[in-house]
């Protein structure tokens, strides 16, 4: 199966960004205020190989669960499992981690932008 580099880019991007939201620490910048409403439940909770809990929570369609099952199309934990088991790739030793990953789709390649 063969993928264009830009959606290998995109996908790589939408990993990390979605492993970063995951990392929250209480040291971290406050998040800004969102219109919709945010929904504190966990959908899916991990330990990196450090041993830190990870939790995502639903959230809303700016950040969470909602945001990456509609922007991102990502449907399972095990999808940022991936990316969470591996090594930190980013610290800003402020309690800011990210997480790389790739996220390859199997079965029929679909053609579209």
């Amino acid at each position: 199966m063969i993928f264009s580099m830009k959606k290998i880019a995109t996908l790589t991007a939408a990993m990390a960004f979605a492993a970063s939201l995951m990392s929250g620490t209480a040291s971290a910048a406050p998040m800004p205020v969102v219109p919709h409403p945010w929904d504190q439940r966990v959908k899916c909770q991990t330990d990196d190989p450090e041993g830190r809990h990870i939790v995502t929570r639903y959230g809303n369609s700016e950040l969470g669960w909602y945001h990456f099952t509609g922007r991102h199309n990502i449907k399972k934990c095990s999808t940022l499992y991936a990316a969470l088991h591996g090594r930190v790739d980013r610290d800003d030793h402020h309690g800011h981690l990210e997480y790389d990953g790739v996220v390859f789709e199997t079965g029929v390649p679909r053609h579209g932008r």
